[in-house]
């Protein structure tokens, strides 16, 4: 008996020497929710002094959730020696369905300078649509039946006669205009010509170095969002990067070119959107990433005249 206790002991006093140095949870206030509504997701990271956090986007994991407001906590040291970071974030979607939140992974440096990563759990939200409440009522009622017109036919007949041909005639002439403007306008110039001149005039702005590192991102992801409507002729300027993502996969666009853009553009949103501050290497890949997804969709004969003049 005297032994059981003395292990048992031992157990619980090394136990410590055996727990992970980093802990994370994610959790939200509700998973049930009506399109529109706002969801509080939190992201509460504990770990050990001394343990290095590498940085980590939220925003580029919640699936079919945007980021409508959100607060980075300042990590606090707790009684046990251990750091705390709480982040909040307010998030919707205008989409009904059901939904999950991927696991968010972290990667971190231990005491032991290991690189090692953890893992959340996902998260399962329904959304559904607003339902109609008790005191609506039905605004739609029932066609009444033709009245009849007795007597000879007078000229208001001939006037409301003219004027419904003339209604038909607009609604011909305005849907055939709305044809012509589904598609974005051809650019005066080729796509590729007009994003690489406009690459070259960012870096000539320097706004890095004068410290305008969002106005930058903005910049730079506009660009590319110019070049795609030009490329592909599709709307991309007033779209949620989510938005054409889906779009450009309904294209059918190669794959392995809609990711290198969606991933792209979703580095982008994190400067713009959610306050992540890009080291410098980070934003020099981040130009050389534009400067590859202009070269990588350019038609194969116009890249091989451009680089052979």
């Amino acid at each position: 008996m005297k032994k059981l206790f003395i292990c048992i002991t031992l157990l619980l006093l090394c136990k410590p020497l055996f727990a992970e140095p980093v802990s994370l949870k994610v959790k939200v206030d509700k998973d049930k929710i009506t399109i529109g509504d706002k969801i509080k997701y939190e992201v509460i990271l504990e770990y050990d002094n001394g343990v290095e956090i590498k940085p980590y986007a939220t925003g580029k994991n919640l699936g079919e959730f945007e980021i409508k407001d959100y607060k980075i906590g300042v990590p606090k040291k707790t009684k046990s020696g251990k750091l705390v970071s709480r982040d909040i974030y307010i998030i919707a979607t205008f989409t009904t369905g059901e939904f999950t939140i991927p696991g968010l992974k972290i990667r971190y440096k231990g005491l032991d300078k290991q690189e090692k990563e953890i893992s959340s759990d996902e998260i399962k939200i329904k959304v559904e649509s607003v339902k109609p409440g008790p005191n609506d009522k039905d605004d739609i009622r029932p066609l009444k039946n033709p009245a009849e017109i007795k007597g000879k036919v007078s000229v208001w007949v001939f006037v409301i006669f003219i004027l419904l041909i003339v209604g038909i005639a607009a609604f011909i002439y305005l849907k055939k205009k709305k044809r012509k403007e589904d598609k974005p306008a051809l650019p005066p110039a080729p796509a590729e010509e007009i994003a690489r001149n406009a690459l070259k005039a960012l870096k000539e702005m320097k706004l890095i170095e004068k410290g305008f590192l969002k106005e930058y991102y903005i910049k730079l992801s506009d660009i590319i969002r110019a070049y795609i409507e030009n490329r592909y002729r599709i709307f991309a300027m007033d779209r949620t990067t989510w938005e054409l993502f889906q779009e450009m996969k309904s294209k059918r666009i190669e794959r392995l070119h809609v990711d290198k853009i969606n991933y792209f553009l979703e580095d982008c949103d994190m400067v713009k959107f959610a306050k992540y501050t890009p080291i410098q290497k980070e934003i020099e890949e981040a130009y050389i990433k534009a400067e590859e997804i202009v070269d990588i969709t350019t038609p194969k004969q116009t890249l091989e005249s451009l680089r052979g003049a």
